[in-house]
Parts: structure tokens; C-alpha cells; sequence
């Protein structure tokens, strides 16, 4: 029931047909009822362990050491005195106009409980105590706390007494509190406070009116929500609808999607192919080119050793002779016109044989430069098609996949 040590004297309340709770207990406990479901709240821990030991007899006797708050866990500063009936949340300033004499011995932060908490914890939920009158002894502590921790069982309680001289503010705030709950002041004991039934029952009577006024609003907003949400039932079906047409088109275009993917994978690897093809088609044209031009070398470099042999022999001075329109020529060009023009006009008999091998060898290297012309054509083919294979590729993994999304709404 609490923190702290709290010890019911036995498991069974008694067969009462009232539950007292008192709060602070008299020096003497021969002041408490001698009979019935008694609870008594006593804050100060001496003091509720004598009790427990002098009520131990009494199973329906409960002793709870806590100190009373409106509010659970609320923090408490208890103030202690030389005169033990005041001690409480009030400090010695509040206390001195009306007891001088009165000392403070220690003060102590303290963990407030409420009184309800300690009621539902001790009084069982059925049987006769279900229903039970309640009253209420107040002898420590703050009353409006104790008052104000009930909770429900206000409707239970029916007498409440006021039994130490609180300063008048609080007898102020307790007064009024029990007048707002229909509690009248008894005529004969001024310390006791009765609960008025007529007024009690009007004000009840209020209160379930209040209740059903409410409940009727609430009926009408439960009603205007419920149709709100048939509305919004009915238009989430259509939207639902709506977006399974759409997801079932999202899946079509995805598979289509997938099988446009499946075909450019197939056609890049057979352009893979291709290009691999033609990466080696043009390594071997690089492969004659090379082989060609070497032979070219090799020709030319006969051609010219041909012609600087033909030089050594040649009757320059004899050719020039016969043919006057070259008497301005060099050795050089009287060799180069003998190969080009003078062996076809036969301007020198003596030299048919050496003019056979200039022919033989002329012929070679024309036609090693028609055959290197052709495989440059070839080369610059194949590089125009490597370089068109490349920019495909290139174009072919820049293209980004595109899903056809429908539009919504």
C-alpha cells in the first residue's frame, strides 16, 4: 500500500456495515470506535507501530503510516513541535499567533499519498462494504488534502469531523469545500459536518442530467463521425480500386519493362561480338599493314639501290649526246628520265638488258603501292566502323531505363 511500512493487522475488515477512517490518532486510542471497519492514517512512524501493537486484536482494524496529499508522490515538508498535536505541513509562523509557546523540534520532506488510493487498497470491491457509509476523522495533517485525495469516494462520504484548531484559512478552505459538496455544520457538534440528503440529491440529480447532456453530444459526435467515416470508407474503396487498375498496369509495364531489358541484353552481347569481330579483323589489317609497308621499305630500298647501281654505269655524257633537249640536266635526272621516258623511245640501244630490270623493278613497286593503297582504304574502313561500334556502345549505356509511370488521379 505504500513505500514505507504499511501493515494490515489481519486479512478480514470485519462485517460492518461502516467504514471510519481516522487521520492522527488521540494519545489515548480508547478514543476510537470500539467496533466496525476502522482505517487510521498516522504519520508519524512511533506512533503508528504503538497502535498497530494495541489494535492488534482487532482484524478489522487497519494502522497505515503515510501522511495525506491531494496528489500521489507529492512532495510534503512536515514540521515537528513540541506539542505533537500540531505537527504538520504548517511551519511554525502559522502556529505561534494562537501558540506562543510552541517550538519547532525538526522538519521533514515527506511523499504524500491519497486517501483514495489507501481505500480502494483496504476495502474489498463486493459484499456489504461495497456500498458502505463513510466518515471521516480529521485530527492531522491538511484536511483539504485529505479532502480533496477521496476521489470518488466523496459520493460514500457521509459525516466528516474536524477535531485540532487548524489556523482560520485553512478551516476557511475546508468549510468551504464541504459546502460545495452539500455538507452542513451539525448543530450540536460544532467540530461535525453532516451531509445534506435533499441537497446532495439535487445535486446529483444535476449531475446525471449534466451526464446525459453530455452523453447525448457525445452520441451525436460519435454519430457524425461514424458517417464521416462511411464517407471516407466509401472514397478510400474507389481510391483503392482505382489503385489496384494502377498496379496492375505498374506490373504489365514491368514486365514489359523486364522484357525490353532481357532483348538489349541479348543485342549487346551479339554487338559484343560484332565488335570483338571487328577488333580483330583490324588488328590483322594492322598486322598486313605493317608487313606491307615493310616490304614497301624493303622494295624502295632495292629500287634505290637499283638506281644508284644504274649510276655507276649509266653513260651520262653518251645520253646526253643523244638527246639534246637534256644538256641542262643533272645526274640525277638523267637517270630518272632514262627510267620514265628514255627506255621507251630507245634513245640508247646499249642498255635493252639493264632497261628490263628497271621495268621488272618499277612494276614491283607500283604494284606494292596499288596493294598498300588498297589496305590503307581498308584500314580507315575498319576504323570508321570501330569508331561507330564505340559511340553505340557509348550511347547504349547512357540510356537510362525508363519505367512508364501512369499518372494518378
Amino acid at each position: 500500500m505504500s513505500s514505507k511500512e504499511t501493515t494490515a493487522v489481519a486479512s478480514d475488515h470485519g462485517s460492518g456495515e461502516e467504514i471510519t477512517v481516522w487521520v492522527g490518532v488521540p494519545g489515548l486510542a480508547r478514543g476510537l470506535p470500539s467496533s466496525g471497519s476502522l482505517l487510521v492514517v498516522e504519520a508519524e512512524p512511533q506512533r503508528a507501530q504503538e497502535l498497530r501493537q494495541v489494535l492488534r486484536d482487532r482484524p478489522e482494524v487497519l494502522v497505515c503510516e503515510e501522511v495525506l496529499a491531494a496528489e500521489n508522490e507529492a512532495t510534503v515538508r512536515w514540521h515537528r513541535f513540541n506539542d505533537t498535536r500540531l505537527n504538520g505541513p504548517s511551519d511554525l509562523t502559522i502556529w505561534q499567533q494562537n501558540f506562543p509557546n510552541l517550538r519547532q523540534i525538526d522538519e521533514e520532506q515527506r511523499c504524500g499519498r491519497r486517501l483514495r488510493d489507501l481505500l480502494d487498497n483496504w476495502v474489498p470491491s463486493k459484499g456489504e462494504q461495497a456500498l458502505a457509509p463513510l466518515h471521516l476523522v480529521l485530527r492531522q495533517g491538511d484536511p483539504l488534502a485529505a479532502l480533496d485525495g477521496l476521489g470518488p469516494w466523496i459520493s460514500r462520504l457521509q459525516t466528516v469531523q474536524l477535531m485540532l484548531p487548524w489556523p482560520e484559512e485553512t478551516m476557511q478552505l475546508a468549510e468551504a469545500w464541504l459546502a460545495e459538496q452539500n455538507f452542513g455544520q451539525d448543530p450540536q457538534k460544532a467540530a461535525m459536518w453532516n451531509r445534506d440528503p435533499v441537497a446532495t440529491k439535487d445535486r446529483l440529480l444535476k449531475e446525471k442530467e449534466q451526464e446525459k447532456q453530455t452523453l447525448l453530444a457525445t452520441n451525436q459526435q460519435l454519430n457524425n463521425a461514424c458517417e464521416r467515416t462511411r464517407s471516407e470508407r466509401d472514397l478510400l474503396a474507389a481510391e483503392l480500386e482505382l489503385l489496384t487498375g494502377q498496379y496492375q498496369e505498374l506490373r504489365d509495364n514491368q514486365s514489359q519493362t523486364q522484357a525490353d531489358i532481357q532483348q538489349s541484353q541479348i543485342e549487346v552481347e551479339k554487338l559484343s561480338g560484332e565488335l570483338e569481330a571487328i577488333r580483330q579483323e583490324c588488328q590483322q589489317l594492322t598486322c598486313e599493314k605493317s608487313e606491307l609497308l615493310q616490304k614497301l621499305q624493303t622494295e624502295k630500298a632495292a629500287s634505290h639501290n637499283s638506281i644508284e647501281a644504274l649510276k655507276i654505269v649509266f653513260p651520262f655524257q653518251l645520253y646526253k649526246e643523244a638527246s639534246i633537249d637534256l644538256s641542262d640536266f643533272d645526274e640525277d635526272d638523267l637517270v630518272l628520265h632514262y627510267l620514265q621516258y628514255g627506255r621507251h623511245e630507245n634513245r640508247i640501244k646499249t642498255y635493252q638488258e639493264l632497261d628490263s630490270e628497271l621495268k621488272s623493278s618499277l612494276k614491283q613497286c607500283k604494284e606494292t603501292e596499288a596493294k598498300l593503297k588498297i589496305l590503307e582504304t581498308q584500314f580507315e574502313l575498319a576504323k570508321q566502323q570501330l569508331e561507330t561500334m564505340k559511340d553505340l556502345f557509348a550511347r547504349l549505356a547512357d540510356k537510362p531505363y525508363s519505367y512508364h509511370q501512369p499518372k494518378v488521379g
